[in-house]
């Protein structure tokens, strides 16, 4: 790491630290949990982060970013079809639902503001409207009526669609008809589907190809976390180019994402008192979830550590490129609002409590932590 970077480093350190003692004092001023020891508990986690995060230069966030965020997530290659590969190698929609549910979020809500005419979730429609055609390919009239916008002109409407294309690394290829059987004359079709050393991945676990009849059959395996790989496998190989991954949006909303992930994932396990009704509640499983108190969700706590984490996370992703995109503008602010509710999408309300589901990136991250923590006291 160069002097700059490093100088960059530590600054983003700080102002984490910073908002960390914040958080402390906020936290104590409040007596408002409903769980006995959840305020102590959290105060306690906060105070640890705080002395041991800046050690060795942050080395409990970085490792916690590499090996579980970038590793998986964003594969430090080029090559298109490599980085889907271990993408998809390293993640399961039974395991991590969580996160597909809040990437399934941001992305159709980045589709839906670019084909701002369609209806419905738009990666279910894509989903669909492959599974249907045993040729895997999409005519480019076929996907004006999809995601096209009536009330736009042709030409406006053209750009978007080329830009959700672009999104999913999916192509366009064009056939050409020498004559056309009604006009007598050459017909050009465009059409668009998934690269071919793509089709070779999804060939493995998602197509099946007919070799005798020449045609794809759908495999039931096919479905959204397709193409949310897609989309992390495109952000992966184009982290350095912003136009080719959406700009400001999409840095914006991926980092308070994973930021989000990362703090869910440093909060302290509770254990709750065997007269609390939630043990009881059949929706309530002890071995897999754990109770969230409202108050560790309060804008005052919340925010105060989310902010600096998304920054964290944009610049050991993206480096300075990513870290300078995120600005506090208000359209980003309000991006990183719309990340923090997702939390009450992909957690499970029981009895009015918060639980956290403990998805495997979420004890990997927190055991790393507890790793660390570890070696320190050994020290």
């Amino acid at each position: 790491m160069t002097e700059v970077q490093d100088t960059i480093w530590k600054g983003i350190l700080n102002d984490f630290q910073v908002n960390l003692e914040k958080a402390i004092e906020e936290l104590q001023k409040r007596d408002v949990e409903n769980i006995p020891g959840a305020k102590e508990a959290l105060i306690q986690r906060l105070n640890n982060m705080k002395i041991h995060f800046p050690k060795n230069n942050g080395d409990i966030l970085i490792k916690s970013i590499n090996d579980k965020i970038q590793n998986a997530f964003f594969p430090n290659t080029k090559s298109f079809s490599e980085s889907l590969k271990k993408i998809l190698k390293s993640r399961t929609h039974e395991q991590d639902f969580i996160i597909n549910e809040l990437l399934n979020g941001f992305v159709t809500s980045k589709a839906k503001a670019i084909a701002s005419g369609t209806q419905g979730p738009i990666i279910d429609r894509m989903v669909g409207a492959f599974s249907k055609r045993n040729d895997f390919h999409i005519v480019d009239h076929q996907f004006f009526a999809m995601f096209g916008d009536p009330n736009k002109p042709h030409h406006y409407v053209k750009n978007q669609l080329e830009e959700l294309i672009n999104m999913f690394g999916l192509i366009s290829k064009e056939l050409v008809i020498k004559k056309d059987v009604r006009r007598s004359e050459e017909k050009v079709y465009v059409f668009y589907t998934f690269p071919d050393e793509i089709i070779k991945i999804l060939e493995e676990k998602y197509l099946i190809i007919d070799e005798e009849l020449g045609y794809a059959i759908v495999s039931k395996e096919f479905d959204r976390n397709v193409f949310i790989s897609m989309f992390l496998a495109n952000m992966a190989i184009n982290r350095d180019d912003i136009d080719k991954i959406g700009g400001s949006y999409t840095i914006n909303g991926i980092s308070a994402i994973f930021a989000l992930i990362l703090l869910l994932s440093f909060m302290p396990k509770l254990s709750v008192d065997e007269t609390n009704p939630i043990l009881n509640d059949p929706n309530f499983n002890e071995k897999n979830m754990s109770v969230i108190p409202k108050s560790w969700m309060i804008k005052q706590v919340l925010e105060l550590l989310f902010e600096p984490l998304i920054k964290i996370i944009a610049y050991r992703i993206g480096g300075g490129l990513w870290l300078s995109k995120i600005i506090n503008s208000k359209i980003n602010k309000k991006i990183h609002n719309q990340i923090r509710f997702l939390l009450k999408d992909v957690n499970k309300w029981i009895l009015g409590n918060l639980c956290r589901v403990e998805i495997p990136i979420f004890v990997e991250i927190s055991n790393i932590f507890t790793e660390i923590l570890v070696g320190y006291d050994e020290e």
